[in-house]
């Protein structure tokens, strides 16, 4: 397996060195309040930095405190049939679905080494009172978190317990056409997810966010969802449509995939609903990621983390080019909206 990254067309070229240093400096420097520190605490980040991408030990990985986003799709269930997404089309059996307990415990290990956590889905609040418990373990160890939901599950008593945690809530929207919704969302619940949201709004204030999917189905729908949220104050991201098993259609026009992008999703650390561990979701794409690296229901992970497979799928995923690396999880959630 080894051979396969050291093929010559895998080798990082200097552009590629030159943007890798880039994409870990600048997010760091930005998250240094003391602007007198900046230059020796960058100095002492590029020392760093070299340690890991020179040395050859596979916990280099862990190179810089809070590097890693942990991102868990806690769910494959969803209660909206989406025609954007087919994730709901294959829900996960109780049997297969991992205990909180056996993610937190992966939480605990990890927390020096994240900038956040991520849940997604399926819909993440079909899970509520785990959802919870990974919010209030996730301000103890102090790691920032962030759900990405539909929305239309958000009652006040939740909103009560997460407001008081300090996360982020991101709301899934991609029209504000109440005709077009039942189409979009498979679910004709258009007023009742726009009122949770005002009621987000308020309880949540600037921690509330609207995240929209670009696709051929919402071009004239994303410049309406923009100047409302600029109305409403509520910040918004637009994610390029991944076919996930839906039946949308890429806006091929607003991106294009270019080699000189080092792909930073490659220290993402994964998890899927029964507790598989992968560097990316779109792992398939990659011949030596079809399987996963390991289990956190049965093994530690660290453990994980540190096999050589690990470490060679990460030298891959410098220098793929996959219509991916145009998603969010290539760029910090914290730098996303702002």
């Amino acid at each position: 397996m080894s051979l396969i990254y050291r093929r010559k067309a895998n080798q990082p070229s200097i552009f590629h060195v030159i943007h890798d240093y880039l994409g870990e400096i600048r997010p760091f420097a930005k998250r240094i309040e003391k602007k007198h520190l900046i230059l020796p605490l960058v100095f002492l980040k590029t020392i760093e930095w070299s340690i890991y991408r020179w040395y050859k030990t596979p916990i280099r990985r862990f190179y810089g405190v809070k590097g890693n986003e942990l991102i868990y799709m806690i769910t494959r269930r969803c209660n909206e049939r989406c025609s954007k997404c087919g994730i709901w089309k294959n829900p996960e059996p109780d049997s297969e679905h991992l205990k909180v307990s056996d993610f937190i415990n992966c939480l605990k290990s990890l927390h020096n080494n994240l900038y956040q956590v991520t849940l997604t889905g399926g819909e993440p609040l079909l899970f509520m009172e785990d959802v919870l418990k990974i919010a209030e373990e996730s301000t103890k160890l102090n790691v920032p978190m962030l759900i990405v939901t539909n929305g239309s599950l958000i009652n006040e008593n939740f909103l009560n317990r997460y407001s008081k945690l300090d996360h982020i809530l991101v709301i899934s929207i991609d029209t504000l056409d109440k005709e077009k919704w039942p189409e979009f969302r498979g679910r004709d619940n258009f007023d009742a997810v726009m009122n949770n949201l005002q009621i987000a709004k308020k309880m949540l204030g600037d921690k509330l966010r609207i995240q929209s999917v670009f696709a051929q189905e919402t071009i004239n729908d994303i410049p309406k969802i923009i100047a409302f949220c600029k109305d409403v104050g509520i910040r918004h991201v637009s994610q390029p449509y991944m076919d996930f098993g839906g039946i949308w259609q890429e806006a091929k026009q607003i991106y294009e995939n270019k080699n000189d992008i080092v792909c930073i999703a490659r220290k993402n650390i994964c998890i899927y609903p029964n507790g598989d561990v992968v560097k990316c979701f779109d792992h398939y794409r990659i011949p030596i990621a079809k399987e996963p690296l390991g289990n956190i229901e049965k093994e530690d992970i660290i453990p994980i983390l540190c096999k050589k497979r690990s470490t060679e799928i990460s030298k891959i995923m410098k220098t793929c080019n996959y219509p991916c690396k145009n998603l969010s999880c290539n760029k910090p959630q914290t730098l996303l909206f702002n």
